[in-house]
């Protein structure tokens, strides 16, 4: 059978517009370091990637929950440091003061440092944080304590629930507080009330008042304790909880360069293979343009 010069011409120019699109499509895959270019390269690989992306971001919102979640604690545990801190002088100041052998300067002295005392600890349950109150419940953005003109504090404006951010799947963590599980808990009356008696009590000298507001201090001091060891617990779970997250990042990410990325050393090799199948195309066609009508009737 003979080949007719068109029918060689055409064969030698299909040839080189599939080595032409291999070539393109080489150096697409060169330059831009990606095995897919489109869903139709790998449809299943690239359902893969959309799948491991979303689970990717799924982590990253975990990742900056935890984040805010651990510095909203990292407060929580300063605060109830220094109400540990302040219970543990009032405590101190109180004793001191009891007894018949002390003088009324001393008397004002400890009222003056009672007083201080009260101060600071209202100043550490109203702590907010981002204008959210840390100690007020639910109620974040209501001031847990006030004092009116009167000089009285306020009791609690806060509510009793918890407010609790997811930090990843099954895994939540409180970041605001019930103010008054630590002031008051089960108590007949609030921490600030104690203080204000206990004042009262040490300017009167009344040692059994006094060591009935004692009794109350120590109480508030358990509970601020108990309190702290539960943030305690709550940080070391979200560092064990990010480093989790951490690994799960790593490990997602991995997949989508396995799905994705090129092999940049194959694609170089490939990238060669294809220019030289260009290259020989173009020959071909070279060779089959300088072939005459006298080569055809031989």
């Amino acid at each position: 059978m003979r080949i007719t010069f068109q029918s060689q011409y055409r064969d030698t120019s299909a040839a080189i517009e599939k080595t032409s699109e291999q070539l393109l499509e080489m150096q697409r895959r060169v330059a831009s370091g990606k095995e897919l270019g489109k869903i139709s390269d790998d449809p299943t690989a690239a359902a893969m990637g959309v799948a491991e992306r979303s689970q990717l971001a799924g982590i990253d919102r975990y990742t900056r929950a935890a984040d805010g979640v651990g510095s909203r604690l990292a407060i929580v545990d300063t605060v109830l440091t220094d109400v540990v801190s302040q219970l543990s002088a009032a405590q101190t100041v109180v004793a001191s003061a009891r007894g018949t052998s002390v003088t009324a300067a001393q008397r004002d002295a400890f009222e003056v440092n009672l007083a201080g005392i009260r101060d600071t600890l209202l100043d550490d349950l109203n702590t907010s944080f981002h204008g959210i109150y840390l100690f007020a419940g639910t109620a974040s953005t209501t001031r847990p304590y006030t004092v009116p003109g009167g000089g009285t504090f306020a009791t609690y404006a806060g509510n009793t629930s918890t407010v609790e951010v997811d930090v990843g799947n099954g895994r939540s963590v409180a970041v605001a507080r019930d103010g008054s599980a630590i002031s008051r808990g089960t108590d007949a009356q609030d921490l600030f009330e104690t203080l204000d008696d206990l004042i009262a009590a040490v300017s009167a000298g009344d040692d059994a008042a006094m060591a009935t507001g004692l009794s109350a201090l120590q109480r508030a001091f358990d509970r601020a304790i108990a309190a702290q060891t539960r943030v305690g617990a709550d940080m070391q779970a979200i560092d064990a909880q990010k480093l989790r997250l951490q690994e799960l990042h790593v490990a997602s990410v991995d997949r989508i360069s396995k799905l994705e990325d090129l092999n940049m050393a194959e694609a170089i090799t490939d990238l060669t293979h294809a220019d030289a199948a260009y290259r020989a195309a173009l020959g071909a066609v070279s060779t089959v343009s300088r072939v005459s009508l006298l080569d055809y009737m031989k």
